[in-house]
């Protein structure tokens, strides 16, 4: 997100942000939520979401609706995974009811009785869905339902409560919805595993089953952490890593095993170690683009930290427009990457860890508030997500939807910034962003696609521009006056939109 001509200068919100947080602070310190009955009865304690940023309640609604929009167009190839596109859907939705159901029960004065009916809605309607609409049986229906939303909202008070500062109310909703979800979609991968075995499948199929596996591993890994207190010491975290390199590499998921189908894959076409070869020397300018900063030993600038939304643009077009499977795989690598450098950061292992402590104080911004890293995360998920939440992605299917992270935050958000900042010079009301940064944002956006379909990287449609054009302006819209990560809200936006095309 671009800053205001003048940093230092105070945004004309800010008068209100701190009255809106000072009254949710107020009415969270005397609330009491109980669930069921009064023997789970507990207090909650204060939670401490991102300051100088509103609730975004709203937030909660972005992945339900996205997974709702698919399916709507989801592929013909794709018809062997509908039940679990609509088990997901009807999660997510559950989850997001939960969510505004908490927000009801904290934070606004009702009854006791409106109390007890506002906690047994989300599993109630989740578990009515999941009957009528995944057709499970009646017993399957209660207890999954019942038990993904008392477990989503124990998880989510977790978060919030584990990483001070870290998330408002509607991004901690998106990160631990995507958590549950992937959580789902990687107990019904092993399941089918158990109850068919490996069995000969395509080359994404594959991949899929590999990234399920290793980011399934990598979760354990993250529990294990949480839980021994003993395993976080360099002695005992190094060789708990070598176990996690073990699982992700030799767990049989597939057949042969994992790190034997990743090289045939890779060796077996030029192309596709010239584009692997690319994408190696993209990691190779971000370190130098880091030690530079580093170097410098000043705070990194808005137009430094775009470098990286440039780059990203560099490695998702070729990705998804000529080795699709290459690109879902190495998103899976990266986000793993990224989760493991974090964890050695925060426990400070060395020898790595003040290297990347002097990399997150010299690139952190104003959302980076908590002790997360929230920024780069988040860059990264925002343009993985639409490739994540579409079912079949490299079935040839709607190229557009796809790059809707790249288009939104990698070209409009980063045109925004640049323009903003340089030549912003009209403030739009009750907002620091100015009029010219949001026009580039459309502009950029809209020349971007053209420029794809004019040399046949995308095929659009008079429906397909219509819904660009409105998703480029409702996507602006919002980056203009949002005070919630931009990364992770615009690709949602922009997904929805178009994919009602």
């Amino acid at each position: 997100m671009r800053r205001p001509e003048t940093e230092t200068e105070p945004s004309d919100t800010d008068s209100s942000m701190a009255s809106s947080q000072s009254s949710w602070q107020g009415g969270r310190r005397a609330v009491r939520h109980q669930r069921g009955n009064s023997e789970n009865a507990y207090t909650l304690k204060t939670m401490a979401p991102r300051p100088s940023a509103g609730p975004g309640g709203w937030l909660c609604l972005l992945v339900p609706l996205a997974l709702g929009v698919r399916l709507l167009h989801s592929p013909a190839q794709c018809q062997s995974h509908a039940w679990m596109q609509w088990f997901l859907t009807i999660a997510a939705s559950g989850m997001a009811l939960e969510s505004l159901c908490f927000y009801v029960y904290a934070f606004v004065k009702t009854g006791i009785l409106v109390k007890c009916l506002v906690s047994l809605l989300p599993g109630a309607a989740t578990s009515f869905c999941f009957y009528f609409l995944a057709q499970t049986s009646p017993i399957f229906a209660v207890i999954v339902g019942f038990v993904l939303t008392v477990s989503y909202q124990h998880l989510y008070i977790s978060t919030m409560r584990g990483f001070e500062k870290s998330f408002t109310y509607g991004e901690a909703s998106v990160f631990v919805q995507g958590l549950v979800l992937f959580a789902l979609s990687a107990l019904h991968h092993f399941w089918e595993l158990f109850r068919d075995g490996t069995c000969d499948a395509s080359d994404f199929e594959n991949l899929n089953k590999i990234m399920v596996n290793a980011l399934f591993w990598l979760l354990n890994f993250c529990i294990i952490l949480l839980m021994f207190p003993r395993m976080r010491k360099p002695v005992a975290f190094y060789p708990l890593l070598g176990g996690l390199l073990l699982a992700v590499t030799c767990f049989p998921v597939v057949r042969p095993l994992p790190l034997i189908v990743l090289l045939q894959f890779l060796l077996r076409d030029y192309s596709r170690l010239a584009i692997l070869g690319f994408y190696l020397l993209l990691v190779a300018l971000t370190a130098v683009t880091v030690s530079w900063q580093l170097g410098n030993s000043t705070k990194a600038n808005t137009r430094v930290r775009k470098i990286f939304h440039l780059l990203i643009v560099l490695v998702f077009v070729p990705g998804l427009v000529y080795e699709c499977a290459l690109l879902y795989l190495a998103t899976g690598v990266a986000l793993a990457a990224f989760v493991v450098l974090e964890v050695v950061r925060l426990l400070e292992i060395p020898p790595f860890a003040g290297r990347l402590a002097e990399a997150f104080r010299s690139f952190k911004d104003e959302k980076d508030a908590g002790q997360l890293a929230l920024t780069p995360f988040c860059l990264l998920l925002g343009c993985s997500m639409p490739i994540w939440l579409t079912p079949c992605p490299c079935s040839g299917g709607d190229t557009l939807a796809l790059l809707s992270g790249v288009l939104a935050v990698g070209v409009g958000d980063t045109a925004a910034s640049v323009v903003g900042s340089k030549f912003g010079r009209n403030k739009w009301g009750r907002s620091s962003r100015s009029l010219e940064g949001t026009v580039a944002f459309v502009a950029s956006i809209l020349l971007s696609i053209w420029l794809l379909d004019f040399f046949g990287l995308v095929a659009m449609t008079q429906a397909k521009w219509f819904a660009s054009v409105f998703a480029a302006l409702n996507s602006a819209l919002v980056e203009a006056f949002t005070d919630q990560v931009d990364n992770l809200v615009l690709p949602l936006i922009f997904y929805i939109i178009v994919g009602l095309a």
